[in-house]
């Protein structure tokens, strides 16, 4: 059940995706993790059990991991990391989750998925809103050295990664209508958080979504001294 462009998740994969990642995307994983050790962060996504997929680029090397674990029943965390060699795989990535990740997850059940992306990661802000994130808040001193972060939600009951619906043209004949008063302006942000949200939902977008691998696919996590790292 797997596609010339992507592959299941599997712990080797995985690891040389983590190794070779972007800055940006070392900066935010890290900045919620106790420490900044590959193994431990593999074993970890590992042993939550998630749904997700490897995207190659065309000589076959891993560039992106895409995955979701289920926190309790219909609630969903989900992420994505890459290398630098990111351009490569970004249609192919996008493509993935809304052909493949979007009807897996609804299908089991999912009602919400969410993130928190560093404040810096633009690039990730960009591409979770092209998928139809919304962003839900804004989290100050989220991060371990005080990051702020940003929360972005995907909602299972909407169309998660749908491609942008055009807007119809309105046909209809207005009637005149009487002047009404002009409502007062929007209050100017005052910060750069409040600029930022501003911002971002401004954008349009879809949803995304997850796929379950085959199990006995994942492969298995990283090891030392027969402990699972992370554990």
């Amino acid at each position: 059940m797997s596609d010339s462009f992507w592959r299941p998740l599997n712990a080797a994969d995985l690891l040389a995706v983590a190794r070779d990642m972007r800055a940006s995307d070392r900066d935010e994983i890290f900045a919620t993790r106790f420490d900044n050790d590959i193994a431990s962060l593999i074993a970890d996504l590992l042993a939550s059990d998630p749904l997700g997929a490897i995207i190659p680029a065309a000589d076959g090397q891993a560039v992106a991991a895409i995955g979701a674990s289920e926190m309790w029943p219909g609630h969903w965390a989900v992420w994505m990391f890459a290398t630098e060699r990111w351009p490569e795989v970004s249609r192919k990535t996008t493509r993935f989750a809304r052909q493949i990740l979007r009807p897996a997850l609804r299908s089991l059940g999912a009602r919400r998925a969410e993130c928190r992306s560093a404040w810096a990661h633009k690039v990730a802000h960009r591409w979770l809103v092209h998928l139809g994130a919304e962003v839900e808040a804004i989290h100050p001193a989220y991060g371990r050295d005080g990051e702020t972060f940003i929360g972005f939600v995907f909602y299972g009951d909407k169309d998660m990664c749908g491609l942008p619906q055009r807007p119809r043209p309105n046909t209809r004949i207005s009637r005149p209508q009487t002047a009404t008063p002009a409502a007062a302006p929007e209050p100017v942000a005052t910060d750069a958080a409040d600029l930022e949200l501003r911002r971002l939902r401004a954008l349009t977008g879809r949803r995304s979504t997850i796929l379950t691998p085959e199990p006995g696919k994942l492969g298995s996590a990283p090891t030392s001294a027969n402990q699972l790292l992370g554990s």
